[in-house]
């Protein structure tokens, strides 16, 4: 028997594959963040992310509101990071981000991903992942069920147990996007 919190397994699996598919479902979003950053400091902003065409993986922007002056953007291949206030500017392969969960084309619970655990608490599931090989970089989604099953919030946990937390609001699901916000 599941102790209280945790779901039994087949109905896991059933839910695993629900979750999966939402996301797989998603090819456009555009939202605001709220981010809590592992130095204590938080920021918000825009977020739109686009998954289709033939580019590796998808595409994201974040462009942070004011006082921070940072973007980020990846074009499919490549995440860029640029920092204005320090003229800094990084470009990174997107398989190397954690951004690469869920810019990947398909979302695969079973074989991309490694499932660490996954934990009903009233109307949210926690669904923690990470890849194989990852040296401990997990992403837990956080899905509210009601009155719908959506994204509404995840943490990520990098290598060094830093926790960066972004909760989404004001979230539109297949909306066009122009390709303009993804390109550097």
């Amino acid at each position: 028997m599941a102790a209280a919190g945790q779901v039994a397994p087949t109905q896991q699996e059933a839910q695993l594959q629900k979750l999966q598919n939402y996301l797989n479902g998603i090819r456009t979003l555009r939202a605001h963040f709220s981010q809590d950053n592992p130095d204590g400091t938080t920021s918000s902003g825009k977020m739109y992310l686009k998954r289709l065409g033939r580019e590796s993986f998808g595409k994201l922007r974040l462009e942070y509101a004011p006082p921070a002056r940072v973007k980020i953007i990846a074009n499919g291949e490549v995440l860029r990071h640029e920092d204005r206030e320090t003229n800094d500017v990084n470009d990174y392969s997107i398989d190397s981000t954690p951004a690469s969960f869920l810019l990947r084309h398909k979302i695969d619970f079973s074989n991309d991903l490694e499932v660490k655990s996954m934990e009903a608490r009233g109307q949210k599931i926690y669904l923690t992942v990470m890849r194989p090989g990852d040296n401990g970089v997990t992403l837990t989604l956080i899905f509210v069920t009601a009155p719908m099953l959506r994204l509404q919030e995840w943490t990520v946990v990098d290598a060094q147990s830093n926790q960066t937390h972004v909760a989404l609001t004001q979230v539109e699901i297949g909306i066009p996007l122009e390709e303009s916000l993804f390109t550097f």
